[in-house]
Formats: structure tokens, sequence, C-alpha cells
């Protein structure tokens, strides 16, 4: 098959289009090419599918039905616990979107938008205005687009400061939990609104973002840097909506091609964010980015949560019977679905288990059984300085001192997480008798790695960010390796708060 380079062609499963890429510059002159799969979805393929390739609606590759593990199971690439099906979108995620669903999804969003601005209006004095995706498709033809799957709204701060902007987001993320809301913080400019659909799954989400002018330039949470003059947001006016009025900004075309480029008005199915590194190291350094793999972890939890998950301790939690004193509290960093935390209180010990996992920690929520010991499940962030000291807040109200275990949580952590995650450690180990039980992949593991927030960690920079904040390892083992691995490392350490 021969096509142009950087032609749109998209995969079908079952005759339903489940991915779009773009054909590579090889397309073009070689017969046969190959390009690789997403992450998100590789994690999926399993069992056999129909696949077939179209472009511009026609066939170039015929179905064909595809085995990818020597099993004759059927893959549905449908949503976990509900069944909805889903697409790779624009992050890369395999999610919903809008098409094929109910139509009175969306109603139910708009509805939801509708009452965040009056509730924004109303409380705080903000005004808010649709952009995005939830902009795109109403400029373009006056509907929500099929292929979307939330709601995005921004509005416009008075504050010049970053530092303003920021403070001024936490106010807003306050007043909305005021009013029910379940807010997930993406960055100190970004916050998430999730509207759940069950005990692991959520029917939609709508995002919030702000947007501010900061020495003669316009930032658009996340992505969005342009001259101010480029950019007109005010005064708002009424944008056309699946047949309401909603807020739009005074030039939409301008705030479009702020977010999208030139190209906007050109349908891409493609099309993917890249933001330009001037705007990436300003909205780091000032806004941060706390949401790190989240919605990765939380579309692996959902799959392993249908799939029926072992609910079988681990080897090093096995270990942390030895290492910590009968009767102590643990307090679980990374705990997933909660299997070594069940089996921790099982075993006696007071366990406080945090993940920012939601269904990882709704579902270990639901298997408690109080019987069987003491267990309390929190959803927390750690890569949030804020997050990590609302969960030592939570440890004080422990009367003996508290032993902390992490099993391969500093392989999934980022830099701004490891630094949280120590300075946390280094107040809970503050008392002499505490320790911390860790284990960690160091080198190759010999497995494909899922995404990119899950790799082995280097171990002489691990070592290093102890002595950073004060702790050192006190015994350290290697761990049992599957024999199937090429050559890994799975250190356990047991670390101590330094004497100096």
């Amino acid at each position: 098959m021969t096509v142009p380079a950087g032609e749109p062609l998209s995969l079908l499963l079952g005759g339903r289009r489940i991915w779009t890429f773009k054909a590579p510059s090889e397309a073009a002159a070689a017969p046969s090419w190959s390009v690789e799969w997403p992450p998100a979805l590789a994690e999926r393929l399993a069992g056999r599918a129909a696949l077939a390739v179209e472009r511009n609606g026609i066939r170039v590759v015929e179905e064909q039905l595809v085995s990818f593990d020597g099993t004759t199971d059927e893959l549905h690439l449908t949503e976990p616990g509900t069944g909805f099906p889903q697409v790779v979108n624009k992050w890369g995620r395999v999610a919903r979107s809008f098409e094929g669903r109910d139509a009175a999804l969306v109603e139910e969003v708009l509805d939801e938008v509708e009452h965040l601005i009056s509730v924004l209006r109303r409380e705080l004095g903000i005004d808010l205005f649709v952009t995005g995706g939830t902009l795109l498709g109403p400029v373009r033809n006056g509907r929500i687009m099929a292929n979307d799957d939330d709601a995005d709204l921004a509005y416009l701060s008075t504050h010049g400061n970053p530092s303003d902007v920021a403070l001024e987001s936490f106010t807003i993320e306050r007043t909305l939990l005021t009013h029910g809301y379940e807010v997930v913080r993406h960055s100190s400019g970004h916050l998430q609104l999730m509207f759940p659909g069950g005990s692991i799954t959520d029917r939609f989400y709508i995002d919030i973002f702000s947007y501010f002018v900061c020495s003669g330039w316009f930032y658009g949470t996340f992505h969005a840097r342009e001259r101010a003059e480029r950019v007109t947001i005010l005064p708002l006016k009424p944008l056309p909506v699946n047949g309401r009025l909603l807020p739009g900004p005074a030039e939409p075309g301008q705030l479009l091609e702020a977010i999208y480029g030139p190209t906007w008005e050109t349908p891409d199915p493609t099309f993917t964010f890249v933001t330009p590194p001037p705007a990436f190291r300003r909205f780091y350094w000032w806004l941060n980015h706390f949401d790190v793999d989240r919605e990765n972890w939380e579309d692996h939890h959902r799959v392993d949560i249908a799939a029926g998950p072992a609910d079988t301790e681990s080897d090093v939690a096995r270990k942390a019977l030895q290492v910590f004193g009968e009767g102590s509290t643990v307090l679980e960093l990374g705990c997933g679905l909660g299997a070594d935390a069940r089996f921790l209180a099982a075993s006696g010990f007071g366990v406080l288990a945090i993940d920012y996992s939601r269904p990882a920690i709704q579902y270990a929520r639901a298997q408690q059984d109080p019987a069987t010991g003491s267990s309390h499940f929190e959803t927390a962030n750690l890569n949030s300085a804020r997050s990590a000291l609302h969960v030592r807040k939570l440890c004080t109200a422990f009367t003996n001192p508290v032993h902390v275990y992490g099993n391969h949580l500093f392989d999934a952590l980022s830099p701004l997480g490891w630094d949280t995650t120590l300075m946390l450690v280094k107040h809970l180990l503050n008392n002499s008798g505490s320790r911390a039980l860790f284990e960690i992949r160091t080198g190759s593991t010999g497995e494909p790695v899922r995404w990119s927030g899950c790799q082995p960690v280097d171990w002489d920079r691990f070592q290093e960010q102890l002595h950073r904040y004060e702790l050192s390892i006190e015994d350290e083992e290697e761990a049992a390796q599957n024999e199937a691995d090429a050559g890994p490392t799975h250190r356990r350490v047991v670390v101590r708060k330094e004497n100096r």
C-alpha cells in the first residue's frame, strides 16, 4: 500500500474507527511499512479482531482477522464496567467519545456547563466561556464535535502575575468543593470537574482553564501563548452551541488560532498538541503539572478491575512484616488496588493507604472487610506539596510511630513527585523508631514500558535524593527476579532518617 506521506489513515476494529494516524514518510515509496501502536492501545491488544484501514472513507486495507496473542477471545475496545465504545483520543489515550452515545448525554453536559457558569459568576464574579473543542465545533457548525469527550471552559483572569493566577484558581477550587463538585487539579491553572457514572467510571468531565495576560503576552493554559493584541477575549459574546447560547470570546477565530494553529478551520482527525517550548517552560514553572500519568493509571486500573484482579499480596508486603514492628501503623504510598494494604491490615497493622487513581481507591474501599483489620484508603496526589501535606496531617491522628511503605512507587513518580514524597518521608521518619520500606526497579526490567511515566530508577540518583532529604539506606537486598527478565535489578531497601 503506497499513500502520500502525512496522509490521515483510520484503523477500523469491527467496522468502527478507533484510531487515526498519519502515514509515515516511507509510505509514499514502499509497498509495506509499519507504525507503532499507541502505548495505551498496545496494552489492550489481546485476543483477535477484524481490522481494516481506510483513507478518506475508502478501504486501502481490506478487513482481516488478526490474532494478537494466539487466543480466540474477541477483542472489544470498550470501557470496563460500562461497555461503552472507546477510541484513541488526541492525547493518545483510550477513552470514550460523544460519537455513538445517547444524545441526552451531550445535553446533560451542557446543563452542567450552564450551571457552572452561573455558580462562578454568582459566587466569585468570574465569567466562564467556552474554549478548546467546545469552541471549535460550534464555530465550525454550531454543534459539539462528535469525537470530543468533554467540555472545555475558561475564564480571563484580571491578574497579571502567575502567582496571583494560581491563588485565584485555588479559590475557585474551594468554591466548587463547597458546591459538591469532585475536582481533580491538573495544574495551578487547570481544574477538571469529574461526574462519576459508576464505581470506577465517569459519565463525563468538564475542564476549567485559567487564561491571563502577563507582560504583553496572552497565556491560555496549558498550550497557547500569543501577543496579547492578537487574542481578543472581552467582551464575551453569545455563541450558538447545540441550540443554546453560551458565552464565547469576542473573536473566536483568534483564540482558536492561538490554540490549534493557523489551520484550525480545516478538520484534522490526527491533530495532536505540540506545545511550543517558550510556552511549555513558562506554564511548567509558573503553574506546574501535578497530574502526571494519572489518567493512564486510572485506565490501567479500570482494565485490571474488569478482568478480576488477583487479591494476592506481594513479596515486599511480606517483607514488611519483618521490618515493621508488630501492631505498627503503616502509610502505604501508591497502593493501587489495595491488595498489600489489606494484607498488612489483616496482619495486625493499622494502615493508611493512598493513591491518586480514583477508580483504584474506590475499588480498594469496596474490598475492605473490617473483620480482617483496620485500613483506610484516601485519594492523594504525591506530585502536589499541598496534597502531601494533607497526608502528613492525616498521619498526626496516629498515636504510635508511622512507618512508610512503597512498592515500585519511585518507578512511576515524576521528579516533582520524588521531591514531595521524600519531604513527606523525611518528616514521618523523624521518630527514631520509624522506617520506610521501598522496592524499586533499576536498569531494564525486560518488560515493555506501558507509558513514559513508568520507568526504571537510576540507582545513583535514588541514593543522592535520599541523602538530600537526610535519609539513608539501613538495609538493602536484591528482590527475587523473574527468569524471563533480561537482567533487571529489583532492589528492596529499608530507609531511615539520618542523625545529623
